[in-house]
């Protein structure tokens, strides 16, 4: 949003109110998706400049929500924002020369709840004799060799299947190469190393 504002005599409330506007309508963006999230961050930052430059830095302002107010806006805070945007990029300040804030930036996110990954373990019933397939002839090295099939989803944490060996699964065949080895982690996870 365009602000083209002078920081100097900053009409500190009017600009809150601006932002406290455009927060609800970034707000209701994420409220509105349909996506459950624990909680909704939003984050202003304003683009500023000192008068006589074309380019601006981004200035993020460590605003403070109360109902529906937002707290720590005032001309002191957005200046010593800027002040510290502004040394970060330029390691120097311009004394004396005023700054103009140019723009509005605000992000609405959306805070999904932690997911609980357990999920993914392997079933407790899951077993190695539930998990073999049998086996089949499979090329590798120059050659045939008979090699170890494995149902991939009934293999059972901790696991170890030694190559030569295929896993299949509905949606991907892993084929585990002699000399190396699978194992299915707490999670599920197949990680192959070698042996």
């Amino acid at each position: 949003m365009t602000l083209n504002l002078m920081l100097d005599g900053l009409d500190a409330p009017a600009l809150a109110q601006r932002m406290r506007a455009a927060g609800e309508a970034a707000r209701a963006v994420v409220a509105d998706c349909g996506i459950p999230v624990e909680r909704i961050d939003v984050l202003y930052d304003l683009d500023m400049h000192y008068l006589g430059q074309t380019h601006t830095v981004s200035v993020p302002l460590p605003i403070t929500h109360d109902g529906d107010r937002l707290g720590g806006v005032t001309e002191a805070a957005v200046r010593a924002a800027f002040e510290a945007a502004y040394l970060a990029s330029f390691s120097r300040l311009l004394p004396g020369v005023p700054a103009r804030i140019v723009t509005l930036r605000v992000a609405a996110i959306g805070r999904r709840p932690a997911f609980d990954f357990s999920v993914f373990a392997p079933d407790p019933s899951a077993s190695l004799d539930k998990a073999r397939l049998g086996s089949r002839p499979a090329w590798f090295d120059g050659g045939w060799r008979d090699t170890a099939v494995w149902s991939r989803l009934d293999l059972p944490a901790g696991a170890v299947v030694a190559g030569p060996a295929i896993l299949e699964q509905a949606d991907a065949t892993t084929v585990i190469e002699p000399g190396h080895a699978g194992r299915i982690d707490p999670l599920g996870n197949l990680v192959v190393e070698v042996a």
